[in-house]
């Protein structure tokens, strides 16, 4: 170990402990809004090709499943948002420096990577819905 903040944190214990998934220190949290965005994209797709395929050309009834998964998603979303903010420290200023070598720094940097993140898989997801609003027939 070259520095002190290279050291292992105290709360890993023994073999067999495990820590939860979105846990302090854990990168879980920067995966999970853009994997949410990506199922309700592949999920709003799916949806609207097996709607057109076997039940008529209008998509009236699929929007409206899509603005509930969207729903459902984003919700999920801004929960990962706040425990960016919470637990990470993590605020929205772009051209922040994190210069820290340390576990608080490190920290920091999740939570900022984490939220900005949360803000961009939040966009996303309504550039999916927007197709479904615009366009009525397949």
């Amino acid at each position: 170990m070259r520095y002190e903040s290279d050291k292992q944190p105290s709360r890993f214990g023994p073999p067999g402990y495990a820590p939860r998934v979105i846990d302090q220190g854990s990168v879980w949290i920067m995966v999970a809004a853009p994997t949410l965005w990506a199922l309700h994209f592949v999920a709003s797709y799916v949806v609207a090709a097996v709607w057109c395929a076997r039940i008529g050309p209008s998509l009236t009834e699929p929007r409206w499943i899509i603005a509930g998964m969207a729903v459902v998603c984003v919700a999920l979303i801004v929960w990962l948002a706040t425990q960016a903010v919470r637990r990470y420290g993590g605020v929205f200023v772009i051209f922040e420096e994190i210069t820290e070598s340390s576990e608080r720094g490190r920290d920091k940097f999740i939570g900022h990577v984490s939220l900005l993140l949360c803000i961009l898989s939040g966009v996303a997801i309504a550039f999916t819905v927007i197709p479904g609003f615009v366009f009525g027939s397949c």
